[in-house]
């Protein structure tokens, strides 16, 4: 039995099939540092890989590039293009030119990867492509862009002008401030912000807004799903004309602003009996204002406090 595993190797790497033993891989790290003297401007570009931001207390801005694939060969294709025009940085990794010969793989297969994990000062334009991973970002404020092909993104203690884009996942956003325009193909979204827009739409997915006390609406609010659950929970004072409707559920809202027309419970009918019909809900909130637009193609929409 001792002799069966080397002989078995031998004769998978006599038959040209490689042997991937290290799951792990191999990975190379290199950092890049730029002096930055006004508001920077960077721009982030890796064709796979997770992306991490956060900000420090330095007038620099430092970005590690982590290639990692199976063979050495692979990881010299990457190739790392970074340059400095005054305050605007980029730097853009491309990967291999070839497509990695699998043949028959023993363990675990690992593709090429260029992971970036990036520290900015905390005021900072930013605009982040990944071909193919998630996008974590915190304590960033300015003009951001982030958009991935096929990845989640999560962000905390954000503020400007945000726009979000997912191919294929979710969007998490707490404790964020500005103007939102957040829209992912397939996943939830998930806020709890003060902005001043908000713009949320998934292709499937719910999405849940907790809104935070002395928010007000700059221009109009629109969130939408194709298919999914819309739960707005809103401060005790807050100005809109609400606008909500579900094409195949119902409209359900217990907040103290609204009138017992409005809410869950009112005389003359139960309060299933209110449930059971209720497709949309029109009405001011507060003072009224700007429009809050709410809709689901198939779901519940939940107004509450």
């Amino acid at each position: 039995m001792r002799l069966a595993a080397p002989v078995l190797v031998a004769a998978v790497m006599a038959s040209g099939c490689s042997v991937n033993l290290n799951t792990e891989g191999l990975s190379v790290r290199e950092v890049k540092t730029f002096k930055v003297a006004g508001l920077a401007e960077l721009a982030l570009d890796t064709f796979d890989g997770a992306i991490e931001l956060h900000s420090w207390d330095r007038n620099e801005i430092e970005v590690e590039i982590e290639k990692r694939a199976m063979e050495q060969s692979l990881i010299d294709e990457m190739k790392i293009d970074a340059h400095q025009e005054g305050d605007k940085i980029t730097v853009k990794v491309t990967g291999p030119g070839r497509t990695p010969h699998r043949g028959m793989t023993i363990g675990i297969h690992i593709s090429p990867t260029a992971r970036m994990r990036v520290a900015v000062p905390r005021n900072t334009n930013l605009n982040v492509l990944s071909g193919d991973g998630s996008i974590k970002i915190e304590a960033v404020e300015g003009h951001i862009v982030l958009h991935t092909n096929d990845g989640s993104v999560t962000g905390a203690r954000l503020g400007g002008d945000i726009q979000i884009r997912s191919g294929d996942g979710t969007i998490r956003l707490t404790d964020t401030s500005g103007k939102l325009d957040l829209e992912t193909t397939d996943g939830s979204i998930g806020v709890e912000a003060k902005p001043t827009v908000l713009r949320a739409r998934t292709g499937d997915g719910s999405i849940r807004a907790t809104i935070q006390a002395d928010t007000a609406m700059t221009d109009n609010w629109d969130l939408t799903t194709s298919d999914g659950n819309v739960t707005v929970t809103l401060p005790g004072a807050f100005n809109t004309d609400l606008d909500a409707e579900t094409s195949d559920g119902v409209v359900r809202a217990n907040h103290p602003l609204l009138s017992p027309e409005d809410n869950d419970r009112h005389e003359g009918e139960s309060r299933d009996e209110r449930r059971e019909h209720r497709r949309s809900l029109r009405t001011k909130m507060g003072d009224g204002g700007k429009t809050f637009r709410i809709r689901t193609g198939d779901g519940t929409i939940r107004i509450e406090r």
